[in-house]
């Protein structure tokens, strides 16, 4: 059986496994409320994100953030009657400590006033801002993992998935070309124009001595390190770190935090969302690896960002 195979093959036994259809039903219901709320009614933009840059935006983000994944959680545990998980002090120590950093270093812009401090003008501002937007989570992030591991997993001979033990290139390689013809295919629909690429070079003069291209390289390496903290938060800390406390209870509750963490993100983004969540979840799950999920992440990334450049070149 080929790589690619056997992944399609655990996904599958997986979800026959963790299927219930009450579950599927609530998650199903939640999700869709929680996308209503936003793409219709704008929620995000009145209530999670209405006071985003003060303290008071920092504190609502932890909010919606908690309530985001634990409104998932429970009541999956509620319904497949397995809420003596929740009695274990480790899942409240990690759940809680993490979820709040992540929350916090999502809300918190201070580094902007970095950012207007060194840059002479508004390009080199801007530009700054995104890569300090970008990079600001990575090592919070590892940081407190790091003692939590010494504290609760000293035996893992892993750092939360971060290992090449195991790793085939081969199925997200694949992957990634088979979806490249959707990529380019929503590349022509308004929505992901206005969006994508989110490194506009063609607005920008020379900064920081740097040409268009050097702008581009720069800016994308600090956006591919946004895909590692994204991977190493969702997949590392609330797959494979839970695992041993909620076993395959933590991919679905992930799944749904991983959909309405895209709130703000175009519609499609967020939907999709879930599904890659689940089945990166399945995989982060099965072989506590999350380097496949950094190379799909990243490479849909970076795609969507060529594609959407080369949809702006070809109409000079």
């Amino acid at each position: 059986m080929t790589e690619v195979g056997k992944i399609i093959v655990e996904i599958k036994e997986h979800f026959k496994a963790d299927y219930k259809f009450s579950v599927y039903a609530y998650v199903l219901a939640f999700t869709s409320i929680g996308l209503i709320l936003t793409y219709v009614f704008h929620f995000d933009q009145k209530v999670i994100f209405k006071n985003f840059g003060t303290n008071r935006g920092i504190i609502d983000i932890m909010i919606f953030y908690i309530f985001s994944y634990f409104a998932a959680l429970i009541p999956i545990l509620i319904l497949k009657n397995k809420t003596e998980l929740l009695k274990s002090t480790e899942f409240w120590v990690k759940t809680l400590m993490v979820i709040l950093l992540f929350g916090f270093l999502t809300g918190f812009s201070k580094l902007d006033n970095l950012a207007i401090a060194i840059g002479t003008n508004q390009f080199e501002q801007y530009y700054l801002a995104n890569i300090f937007a970008f990079t600001k989570k990575i090592f919070p992030l590892l940081i407190l993992m790091y003692f939590i591991k010494k504290k609760y997993d000293k035996k893992d001979t892993h750092f939360y998935g971060f290992s090449s033990k195991g790793l085939k290139l081969s199925p997200y390689l694949l992957f990634l070309l088979v979806i490249l013809p959707l990529i380019i295919l929503v590349s022509f629909l308004p929505d992901f124009l206005s969006y994508y690429p989110r490194f506009k070079f063609w607005l920008f003069p020379e900064i920081f001595g740097l040409n268009s291209f050097m702008q581009t390289v720069f800016f994308e390496l600090s956006y591919a390190v946004s895909f590692i903290s994204t991977e190493f938060f969702f997949r590392g800390v609330l797959v494979i770190s839970l695992a041993k406390i909620l076993n395959k209870e933590a991919v679905l509750a992930m799944a749904v935090f991983y959909c309405f963490s895209h709130f703000g993100k175009p519609a499609g983004e967020a939907i999709s969302a879930i599904f890659g969540g689940y089945i990166l979840g399945v995989i982060a799950l099965n072989h506590k690896n999350i380097n496949g999920g950094i190379i799909i992440h990243i490479g849909i990334a970076m795609l969507m960002e060529v594609v959407s450049m080369l949809q702006y070149v070809s109409k000079l």
